[in-house]
């Protein structure tokens, strides 16, 4: 019986079936439920904030506005890609067969017209052979870098500078950035503005309920002591949430993975001035 009422849940629910994306949704749900938690004891112990809600409604609604706004980009940050390297290599080579189609419609012009001359562009001819990946990569590295240097053990394929191989998600990324395990996806090229954007909105948002905390034990420490304990473990939680969110401003610019690779590479500094930022 049991059996049955789990195979059709897994058909029903295709991402329960995997223990990854099981662990990624789980994570999910309890960051949404601290927020809900977060700000739901708040109201519930404030009574003066209920009050004020009344008399003053924009400013209530300005602070749900804004966790709103939060929650929704967390699932848009969480959803989006960070940018695969197979992804650009597949990229690479439509470009690639598109131009190669182009030149061959081209040609077939030129006989129909009953040309007898055909000339070829050099520096077309260049953009055709460079469009391929290794080259494409090759580009990108100080001349006499060997090629082994930037190929990725585990894909096996060459990695432009600052990409590097995810082993959550088993796939290579470009400028890699790090795995957040609260989002589930690594942060990179495609989505490091998406988590930037994320991370000021939780701020302001963690800031926000840190003042409201404050201005709660300002005016009601004495009342009932059990509900001034509560609020003091969560505000304690909260300043250290804030820290941490603050530090990742601080750092967005140059992330975990560049700091290891300028710091252990000192020859890198050059390169990453002139062509990471």
């Amino acid at each position: 019986m049991m059996d049955q009422i789990s195979d059709r849940s897994r058909c029903l629910f295709p991402c329960l079936a995997d223990s990854a994306q099981r662990s990624s949704l789980g994570l999910k749900a309890s960051l949404v439920a601290l927020h809900l938690v977060y700000a739901g004891i708040l109201l519930l112990f404030d009574r003066d904030l209920i009050e004020k809600a009344k008399t003053v409604p924009w400013h209530t609604l300005l602070y749900l506005t804004l966790f709103g706004v939060t929650l929704i980009q967390y699932f848009i940050t969480a959803g989006s890609s960070p940018g695969y390297v197979l992804n650009a290599i597949s990229a690479i080579n439509a470009a690639d067969t598109l131009f190669g189609m182009a030149g061959a419609s081209k040609y077939a012009a030129s006989s129909k017209n009953g040309s007898v001359v055909v000339t070829v562009d050099s520096s077309q001819s260049g953009r055709s052979n460079s469009t391929s990946w290794s080259k494409v990569v090759m580009e990108l590295y100080p001349p006499g870098t060997a090629i082994r240097a930037y190929t990725c053990g585990y894909c096996n394929i060459e990695q432009p500078p600052r990409a590097k191989h995810c082993h959550d998600c088993d796939k290579c990324v470009l400028q890699f950035d790090h795995h957040c395990v609260w989002l589930g996806t690594c942060i990179g090229k495609g989505n490091h503005c998406r988590f930037w954007w994320y991370i000021c909105e939780e701020t302001a948002l963690c800031l926000w309920t840190v003042i409201l905390y404050c201005l709660y034990l300002k005016t009601s420490i004495t009342h009932t002591w059990w509900k001034d304990v509560i609020i003091i473990m969560l505000l304690i939680t909260l300043c250290a949430s804030l820290i941490f969110l603050l530090l990742l401003l601080l750092f967005h610019r140059c992330t975990f993975n560049h700091l290891f690779v300028i710091f252990s590479y000192p020859h890198f500094l050059l390169f990453y001035a002139l062509y990471c930022q």
